[in-house]
């Protein structure tokens, strides 16, 4: 006999989860972006990453429903984008940021990865 979750039970699962999720696409896509995105200009950048996140969590959860709500460009490098999530019984907003090494001056110029961040503000993570 398993006895049914309580609603708060399930949203507190469900967060859980998709943060577990977010730790292993920064993983993958890390090592992605360090063996196929070098030397890149980072006007490219954006799309790439965009493309490269909505695939991964299409493949790991078809579940998941990611909408894309903006994209920033901070210091010289630093890329913001924030996407809106949904599952059956919650929706959310995960915050990516991603940093690379420029060579130049110009947002032509090629960049390395650095670093990638994506987190899950609990806030931001409600019920439908």
């Amino acid at each position: 006999m398993t006895d049914k979750l309580k609603g708060s039970e399930r949203v507190e699962k469900k967060f859980v989860y998709i943060v577990a999720l977010t730790k292993e696409c920064r993983k993958a896509l890390t090592v992605k972006f360090k063996l196929e995105y070098k030397g890149l200009p980072f006007d490219s950048i954006e799309s790439i990453m965009r493309r490269e996140i909505e695939s991964w969590f299409t493949i790991r959860d078809r579940h998941i429903k990611l909408v894309h709500e903006e994209s920033k460009v901070g210091k010289p490098g630093e890329l913001f984008i924030t996407y809106v999530g949904s599952t059956k019984e919650t929706c959310f907003k995960i915050h990516i940021n991603s940093s690379f090494t420029l060579t130049g001056s110009s947002s032509k110029s090629p960049v390395y990865f650095k670093s990638l961040k994506v987190n899950i503000n609990k806030k931001e993570f409600n019920k439908k």
